[in-house]
C-alpha cells in the first residue's frame, strides 16, 4: 500500500472505516521500521543539504535532492 492509496482509502467528507484505520496504520508502522532501518545503517541526510536544497526552490539554478550517499 502506497501513500497514495492511504489517502485515498477516507475521502474527507466522512470519517474512515474501522478496516481503513487498521489498514492505515499498519502502513504506517511498516513505514516507520523501515526508516528506522535506514537510519541505523547511516542512511541519511543532513538538515543543513535539505534546507539548502529547499531554499534553491525557484531561484533558477534549483540544487539536486540531496542523498545520503550510502
Amino acid at each position: 500500500m502506497d501513500s497514495a492509496t492511504t489517502s485515498q482509502d477516507a475521502p474527507p467528507d466522512r470519517p474512515e472505516t474501522a478496516e481503513e484505520r487498521r489498514r492505515r496504520l499498519t502502513w504506517q508502522a511498516e513505514q516507520i521500521a523501515a526508516a528506522r532501518v535506514s537510519a541505523a545503517a547511516g542512511r541519511v541526510v543532513s538538515l543543513e543539504a535539505v534546507e539548502a536544497w529547499v531554499e534553491s526552490w525557484d531561484t533558477g539554478h534549483e540544487l539536486p535532492q540531496p542523498r545520503s550517499g550510502r
